[in-house]
């Protein structure tokens, strides 16, 4: 038996397991919290090339573990079920209810909204979202340069305005880092945008199921990366070419883009069933809708996706 093949036998394990957790959408990992724990790799190395017997190796690594898992509890906090818990919270006891009766803590549930005005003089504007675990929705139109909704057990969620010139640059992201299990976690997240600016919508999706209606926004790019539940997506025709980059692990991924709009997709994923409607394949390997050299308006699709299921619809 050599160590090296158990060391990253389990390091493998490990990652697998956490991916999987995610893409099923029964955990939300904050990878920069996760990476807390980086020294723990360090020493597991160490101790591989310690020049002594592999079985000391072996103890050496499993008190090794015991006690990063002792730190990992003395982390947790619990919320509403053995089956649901935090790992790395940054302790905000004040969204946590001290009245369960059930004898542990649970987070209480709360609304959150925020909105950013709109200056006339913001012609273009880049949105970056950290979804985490939930669904999140993007819809309405507001007369603010984005509007800001969020219902929920989750941590609450802040934003950075910076402007300059005739661009701006809006990050949001959730203010607790930490990773959520369990299926009593809840986050549905409603974003309202303006319609006047151009956008460049980038999304970092954990666990969550994204459904964005952008036909009535001027989207020149989009961005999705991450593993999600599921992914639905209507693009519009209001600019003139749309690029849309997905690099997503999802159960199922649904774009819908107007037939008045040319459109060209390049896919490569693991798949087990794809529909794309009104394409033709091309023989460099990617897919066409019949009208792309004519149309006026142009959508750019990149997509790299483990998905079981993958469908462009035409509307």
């Amino acid at each position: 038996m050599k160590f090296r093949n158990i060391f990253w036998g389990v390091m493998l394990i490990f990652a697998g397991v956490l991916f999987i957790l995610q893409n099923l959408g029964l955990a939300s990992f904050d990878w920069v919290s996760l990476w807390r724990l980086w020294p723990v790799f360090l020493v597991l190395w160490g101790v591989s090339i310690i020049p002594v017997n592999e079985w000391i190796k072996v103890m050496l690594v499993l008190v090794i573990l015991g006690a990063s898992l002792t730190f990992m509890l003395n982390r947790t906090e619990f919320s509403g079920g053995p089956h649901s818990f935090e790992l790395f919270s940054d302790r905000d006891w004040g969204n946590w209810d001290d009245n369960d009766s059930s004898g542990s803590h649970s987070r209480r549930f709360s609304t959150q909204s925020f909105a950013i005005p709109y200056d006339d003089s913001s012609k273009y504007v880049s949105l970056n979202l950290e979804a985490a675990a939930g669904k999140f929705t993007i819809e309405d139109e507001t007369m603010d340069l984005l509007s800001f909704d969020r219902r929920g057990n989750s941590s609450e969620y802040s934003y950075i305005l910076k402007t300059a010139d005739s661009s701006s640059t809006i990050n949001i992201e959730m203010e607790s880092t930490s990773v959520s299990i369990g299926r009593k976690h809840k986050n549905n997240v409603d974003i309202s945008l303006n319609t006047f600016p151009v956008w460049t919508v980038s999304l970092d999706a954990g666990a969550a199921a994204i459904d964005f209606d952008l036909s009535r926004y001027k989207i020149k790019l989009l961005n999705v990366e991450g593993g999600a539940a599921s992914i639905n997506i209507k693009l519009g025709d209001e600019y003139k070419y749309t690029t849309l980059n997905l690099d997503a692990g999802a159960s199922s991924i649904v774009i819908k883009v107007p037939e008045t709009s040319g459109c060209k997709l390049s896919l490569e994923s693991v798949l087990s069933g794809k529909t794309l409607q009104g394409f033709d394949k091309t023989d460099r390997g990617e897919y066409e809708t019949p009208n792309f050299d004519e149309a006026v308006n142009k959508v750019y699709i990149d997509a790299e996706a483990a998905v079981s299921s993958f469908t462009i619809l035409r509307y």
